[in-house]
């Protein structure tokens, strides 16, 4: 019966042979009219059932099983029942929930208590593995230690654990669309671990969940829809853990956690072994990811997230996050465009000019000018191009006290959490330097999606340089010298912290999961190749944001097939576009009868934008040949014509030439290596100097 619940629980014959108990939970799934609006209140269309004042937690199910559908014009005027829609989440976070409440009960029954009143008190845990996920037998061993204190004492700061995803069949040199998502776990996990900052992916976490009021499983929420006689009332739904109110469900439950003062841990072992879906199922989730993201910053912009508990009311840390660094946003445009030679502090009358001049300006001059006739003396002297000493001491000084500044900022806000730290139990505020990490990461999290224009700029500003001469005034060593910092910084930092997961995990458990090349080149493609589903995806969220305002619409669901459909389509597409695209750069290049000068100007940006094309050419050929069924047995039933004019026939001869081993581990190097490339042909080309700084600055290594 679609609309009732199906529920089975298995005890062994002699309860105290084993504490091992099994429960297998059907949520009700009923018919509802396709004409109606898929909401989380009861509403026209909606199943629900009725809960009497007296009700209690063992009266839950039975209640369930008397279900009913609200029908137009068809009103119940039942005043003393409460009426609960029976499913107020129509994905998978519902589903969650649902067994959430159900072992809550189970765990209440007489059978299953402790004799200690202090056990029956204790958090629970609880682990997630999708239908398409299964738990390697160490799984449960390796997570569950991560919740204790070394002294054995429960630790209960720490809201879960994640592992990563790992699909056994997609070899990273074949998985031409990240389809194991190496990116997070390779690259973010294993840096953000560093504060505790891991999010929640859903499958293979474990929750920490702290015990409840246990004498009600229903709460109260206000009501998103306003009555007939426009007025906000409040609702009964039942009780929930984990976020409903968007598609990532994850990723908010997390946000809930960090806003509290909890952390996470990842455990970057290979601990559950998936069954994936097709590749290209990947790109979907993209869409999904960014559409949720978009759905939950907007929430909490508006002040209509569905947090729950203390995490509501901590929301106020968030927005100390967000001006901060609107603040530092502004304080870099006020440097780069704005010249002054003093303090923020001097011009609105903090600091006098006599004391900034006494203790800054006086004991820096020297230093400054050191510097400068090095520069000179490097330069070989001066050239028509050179500035004067004045603009080079105030430019220096300019930047050092804006490094000054911020470095003063972060001091203040470190004595400020280590105040708050003495006092933690009247305050409830940041109380380490990791809180802010992990609100700084969560705060990415949400607005990552507003930097989805930046790939679109990169590859528009090298195709500018393609198809236009410029000029650009910029000195090489300096420009090469900031190339060269930023490449090996960003592979440094990358390179460090999977050297020291992939020592730690060989250590505890003999097993190394390590980062290698492909990872790194998956994801500057992932980088070029989601833009567009990025930006798509600003208008598809921001739709599900206000059907979910403006008339209470379930959001938390999605249909996979749909989206999956809709990113290939985009992404086919957009690549296709670039590799012709860097094509007709070069073709132009030549066929323009450029100058030399104006030849050596555009050359770089062609060079560029070539190798651009050749990190999404794999994807795009994968995408377009992925559902060939063209065999080698059908190519040897037919003739010559028939092969040249078989649509077929070709899309298995450019797979077989572009997804090869061979080509693959060209490719995969070959961006790396452009990567320290570039600094060195700065000397020969200077254009390389503007352009290839401006893509290291937005792509890195690694995005």
């Amino acid at each position: 019966t679609p609309h009732r619940d199906y529920i089975r629980d298995w005890v062994p014959p002699d309860p105290k042979s084993t504490a091992l108990r099994m429960h297998f939970t059907s949520r009700a799934k009923p018919k509802e009219d396709p004409r109606n609006i898929m909401v989380q209140h009861v509403a026209v269309g909606t199943w629900y059932y009725k809960v009497p004042p007296n009700a209690t937690p063992k009266d839950w199910l039975r209640l369930r099983q008397d279900c009913h559908e609200m029908v137009y014009a068809q009103n119940d005027d039942d005043d003393i029942n409460a009426k609960v829609p029976l499913r107020s989440s129509h994905g998978k976070a519902g589903g969650l929930n649902f067994v959430d409440n159900y072992i809550t009960i189970v765990n209440d029954r007489p059978e299953n208590s402790y004799p200690n009143n202090d056990q029956n008190e204790a958090p629970s845990l609880y682990a997630i593995a999708d239908a398409r996920h299964q738990f390697q037998p160490d799984f449960f061993i390796s997570c569950i230690p991560c919740f204790f204190q070394e002294n054995g004492d429960l630790n209960r700061r720490v809201g879960f654990t994640q592992a990563p995803q790992h699909y056994p069949e997609y070899q990273d040199k074949f998985d031409y669309l990240d389809n194991n998502n190496a990116q997070f776990f390779r690259l973010n996990a294993m840096i953000r671990n560093c504060c505790g900052g891991v999010s929640s992916c859903g499958t293979n976490g474990m929750w920490q969940l702290a015990n409840r009021d246990n004498t009600t499983i229903w709460q109260r929420r206000l009501k998103r829809v306003r009555d007939r006689d426009s007025r906000l009332r409040t609702e009964l739904i039942e009780r929930e853990q984990f976020h409903t109110s968007c598609k990532i469900e994850d990723t908010a439950s997390s946000l809930d956690r960090v806003l509290v003062g909890e952390y996470s841990h990842f455990v970057n072992r290979k601990l559950s072994y998936g069954m994936s879906k097709s590749p290209e199922g990947f790109l979907g989730a993209q869409q999904r990811w960014v559409e949720g993201a978009i759905t939950l910053c907007l929430q909490w912009i508006t002040q209509n997230a569905d947090a729950h508990g203390q995490a509501k009311r901590n929301g106020p840390l968030l927005w100390c996050v967000i001006i901060a660094f609107a603040i530092y946003v502004f304080a870099l445009l006020r440097l780069v465009t704005i010249e002054f030679t003093s303090s923020l502090l001097v011009q609105i009358g903090l600091v006098s000019a006599e004391d900034f001049d006494h203790f800054i300006r006086t004991p820096l001059s020297p230093l400054i000018s050191k510097a400068y006739d090095m520069l000179m003396a490097v330069r070989g002297g001066h050239s028509p191009n050179s500035y004067s000493y004045k603009v080079y001491e105030d430019m220096t000084l300019q930047f050092i006290v804006w490094m000054g500044t911020c470095f003063l900022c972060f001091v203040a806000l470190w004595l400020f959490t280590t105040m708050c730290r003495a006092c933690r139990g009247f305050v409830v505020f940041p109380n380490e330097m990791k809180w802010w990490g992990r609100l700084v990461i969560s705060f990415d999290n949400l607005t990552y999606w507003v930097w989805f224009w930046t790939s679109f700029f990169w590859i528009g500003f090298n195709v500018f340089l393609a198809v236009t001469p410029s000029t650009f005034h910029f000195n090489n060593i300096g420009m090469m010298s900031f190339m060269l910092a930023a490449t090996i910084l960003n592979y440094a930092l990358i390179i460090a912290n999977s050297m020291r997961f992939s020592i730690m995990e060989s250590v505890d458990a003999n097993e190394i999961a390590f980062l290698s090349m492909d990872n790194i080149w998956r994801a500057n493609q992932l980088f070029f190749m989601v833009g567009p589903i990025q930006g798509f995806s600003v208008f598809t969220g921001t739709k599900n944001f206000l059907s979910y305002l403006l008339y209470g619409q379930d959001i938390g669901g999605w249909a996979g097939g749909d989206l999956t459909q809709v990113s290939i389509a985009i992404v086919k597409y957009w690549t296709t576009t670039l590799i012709f695209s860097a094509i007709g750069c070069w073709v132009y290049l030549f066929a323009s009868n450029p100058t030399p000068t104006e030849y050596q100007s555009r050359r770089p940006g062609c060079i560029i934008f070539t190798f651009i094309a050749m990190d999404v050419l794999h994807p795009c050929v994968y995408l377009w040949t992925v559902s060939n069924k063209f065999s080698a047995e059908d190519a040897k039933k037919m003739t010559c014509v028939q092969k040249l004019t078989s649509v077929g026939w070709w899309k298995s001869c450019l797979a077989t030439a572009i997804l090869n081993e061979t080509l693959t581990n060209i490719f995969r190097y070959v961006a790396p290596a452009y990567n320290f490339m570039l600094p060195i042909l700065v000397f020969y080309n200077a254009t390389f100097g503007v352009s290839g700084g401006f893509t290291l600055v937005a792509v890195g290594a690694g995005h």
